[in-house]
């Protein structure tokens, strides 16, 4: 249907026109009388003459309460009016797709969907309160390379799909130049295989702010955003909840690119499906703190590839250690490199080998190593903790050095088989101490191998001295480890 001349709008519509022209609104929340969408498309495209020759007011068309009849078609329109269409209803379907407008506030709106693909709006989409439920594969606000000059507030909506392949959100490649708010109790239910809340490749110039919003997915991902860009936080906090199915993630920003903070304290994300994905972090990069409570999830992660320039809040050390080693689903150093970085940058350089000693057990654990690989951890792990504890070595030296003393003063002393050099009878309990310690400390001699020395000459002796040169490879092991692990060289050849 098409107006040409006011005659065809009925008394309700010319009211608005009216409005249209003073710059006020027309509140209808009390009268039951509907609005054609067509006539509000005929006045966004000029399309009839206007009364006296009048021009509209800058401040576009304004109704509340209205119902509008047959949905709203503005697709492809371009015109300067902002539209705030307030606490309406219609029973069709809202398309601004292809159109140019300056502001689009549709605020309390109740109906099937909002379909702007590619739409350009100059200033803010405004969709806060919304009741939107449809069976559509469009999506409920479908906003799919659109591009939006300031912000995109969905906040306190509540938004149903029941399409089995059909968005909730669908923001792919969107552009803002502020930021998209889906929180305040914004409710998004359904989505399909391809995900609830969809947001891959965005471009936000803001923030990211889903706190308190619950997600549900039976039948795939809560959160898509791969490859997702914003200049400031991505908040997953104080209330939210994600529950999908998908073997890459309930919540999926493989790529992101967060230009704050990431907040999760307060939220909660769950695999509907045991054995599931939950957040899935891949090659995601956070330019400020991570804050990523244990809490958040009591599910899988994957983490290899994030990266972070701040530090990590909300879970202690432990916690983290526990979730790369046992909530991933393989192993991977990357993470425990970028823990590392970010406690060393702390100043925590104890942490920093605790994380190292970490990865090297999880190494041992999941990194498919062969036998010599898994011997070689194994002797590094228990002597020098992987070259990171190389103290270790030095308590396994004194262990030896001990066993050198109970020997040669415990038992060669007592039967002879430690006598003085050049001298009849055997050496002194001090002489015996000194001849164990010159055993296990090869590049100290003291004068006590000069007055005292095992005799080969019966098997005992013999025996003796062979377990003496054995202590000594031991000796010379242990040294070796220790000073290797002390200046770095077993760490490097880990």
């Amino acid at each position: 249907m098409a107006f040409s001349t006011l005659a065809d709008l009925t008394n309700t519509e010319r009211r608005l026109v009216d409005a249209v022209l003073a710059g006020t609104e027309l509140d209808l929340s009390t009268e039951d009388r509907p609005v054609r969408g067509e006539a509000i498309r005929s006045i966004l495209l000029d399309g009839f003459p206007w009364p006296d020759g009048r021009s509209p007011d800058p401040r576009g068309v304004r109704l509340r309460g209205a119902t509008i009849e047959d949905g709203l078609d503005l697709a492809e329109i371009t015109s300067a009016l902002p539209v705030r269409l307030v606490d309406c209803r219609t029973t069709g379907t809202v398309r601004l797709s292809g159109s140019r407008l300056s502001t689009v506030d549709l605020s309390g709106l109740a109906g099937p969907n909002v379909v702007a693909v590619e739409a350009g709006i100059e200033r803010s989409l405004l969709l806060i309160g919304a009741r939107l439920s449809c069976d559509s594969a469009e999506g409920v606000v479908n906003l799919g390379g659109a591009r939006i000059g300031s912000v995109v507030d969905l906040s306190g909506s509540q938004l149903t799909n029941r399409h089995r392949e059909g968005p909730v959100f669908h923001g792919n490649n969107l552009r803002t130049g502020s930021g998209v708010f889906l929180n305040r109790g914004f409710r998004a239910e359904g989505g399909g295989g391809l995900g609830t809340v969809r947001l891959s490749g965005a471009e936000l110039g803001g923030q990211l702010n889903l706190t308190g919003a619950w997600l549900a997915n039976l039948h795939g991902p809560a959160l898509v955003a791969d490859y997702l860009s914003t200049r400031s936080n991505l908040m997953l906090n104080q209330g939210f909840r994600a529950e999908g199915r998908h073997e890459t993630g309930s919540i999926r920003l493989v790529g992101a690119r967060i230009g704050g903070r990431m907040m999760c304290e307060g939220g909660h994300a769950f695999a509907v499906r045991a054995g599931d994905l939950v957040l899935n972090l891949s090659q995601a990069h956070v330019t400020g703190d991570l804050l990523l409570p244990a809490s958040f999830t009591p599910g899988l992660l994957r983490l290899d590839g994030l990266t972070y320039d701040g530090a990590v809040r909300y879970a202690s050390l432990a916690e983290w250690l526990e979730m790369l080693a046992r909530r991933t689903s393989h192993y991977a150093s990357q993470p425990y490199f970028q823990l590392a970085k970010a406690h060393r940058g702390t100043g925590h350089e104890r942490d920093v080998r605790r994380i190292h000693v970490a990865r090297q057990r999880d190494l041992l654990r999941r990194g498919g190593l062969d036998w010599w690989g898994r011997l070689w951890h194994r002797i590094t792990g228990l002597t020098v903790g992987y070259g990171y504890r190389p103290a270790i070595a030095l308590l396994w030296w004194a262990g030896v050095f001990l066993l050198a003393v109970l020997l040669i003063a415990g038992f060669a002393g007592p039967a002879g088989l430690a006598v003085r050099v050049g001298a009849a009878g055997g050496c002194s309990v001090v002489d015996q101490v000194g001849l164990a310690l010159d055993t296990t400390v090869p590049l100290l001699k003291s004068t006590a191998q000069q007055r005292c020395q095992l005799v080969p000459d019966s098997a005992g002796g013999t025996a003796m001295v062979a377990v003496s040169w054995v202590l000594q490879a031991l000796a010379w092991a242990f040294l070796t480890l220790f000073v290797a692990g002390f200046t770095g060289l077993v760490r490097r050849s880990s």
